[in-house]
């Protein structure tokens, strides 16, 4: 049995806050008319507040679906600046973005016992000056950029485990529902579901508003597969002759 597998998303998984996703749809916003802004503004601060949650998106994909009964009012090139316009926010001391000050010595301190994974759907170019700056660059072993998931999630997995793939080495954690949960509930995964708003549509080893709730679960799930990992490997191997 293969080393077993810690799989973290990157946006709302390993930060929180809103700042993001209120000036990712303030970017948006400018190319409405000024009453379809207000509108769609007030739109985006109901989801944020709780009053109006858009329940199968996280927060980014929220900003997109919102703007829906606006028509196609934006360009792919108009989406793709507003991207890249909060992209470099985020990396401006004028973002605020909520960080657990422990989990690097969490990710430290698993390391080792079992491999640690980043996968997110988002490109190269945006999430690893965004790792730097939450001091995460280093934290991990593999990272995997534009996934594709829900569907790339299990392709990534299995790549990392290669010929040791086991169902019940793997622990994936993630904000959005349908791309970072419900393919580990279908493999039969250790899951957990980030939902600031605790909006949980589907099933889920476990809920949580924030990641730090998750530190002593995820110490205990490591301390179990780690055992379970020495278990097979230190069991009897055949000699020569052997049946």
């Amino acid at each position: 049995m293969g080393k077993p597998v810690l799989v973290f998303d990157l946006d709302g998984t390993l930060y929180g806050g809103d700042s993001p996703y209120r000036y990712y749809a303030q970017a948006v916003s400018r190319f409405l008319d000024d009453g379809e802004a207000r509108l769609y503004l007030r739109r985006i601060n109901e989801h944020l507040s709780g009053q109006r949650i858009v329940i199968k998106a996280d927060n980014w994909e929220a900003v997109v679906k919102l703007m829906e009964p606006f028509g196609q009012k934006l360009s792919v090139d108009e989406w793709q600046q507003a991207f890249r316009d909060t992209r470099q926010y985020m990396l401006s001391c004028e973002c605020v973005l909520e960080i657990s000050q422990d989990l690097k010595a969490l990710l430290a301190d698993v390391r080792g016992q079992v491999s640690l994974a980043l996968v997110t759907n988002s490109p190269y170019e945006a999430a690893w000056p965004l790792m730097e700056r939450l001091g995460l660059s280093a934290s991990f072993e593999f990272v995997r950029t534009e996934a594709r998931k829900p569907q790339g999630l299990v392709t990534m997995v299995k790549e990392i485990m290669n010929q040791t793939y086991h169902p019940e080495g793997v622990f994936t954690i993630g904000d959005h529902y349908y791309n970072d949960i419900a393919p580990g509930v279908r493999e039969g995964w250790t899951t957990a579901h980030i939902s600031p708003r605790r909006v949980f549509p589907g099933p889920a080893t476990y809920q949580v508003a924030k990641i730090e709730e998750l530190f002593d679960s995820i110490r205990s799930w490591v301390r179990v597969a780690g055992r379970e990992q020495a278990k097979n490997c230190h069991r009897k191997r055949p000699q020569v002759g052997e049946k």
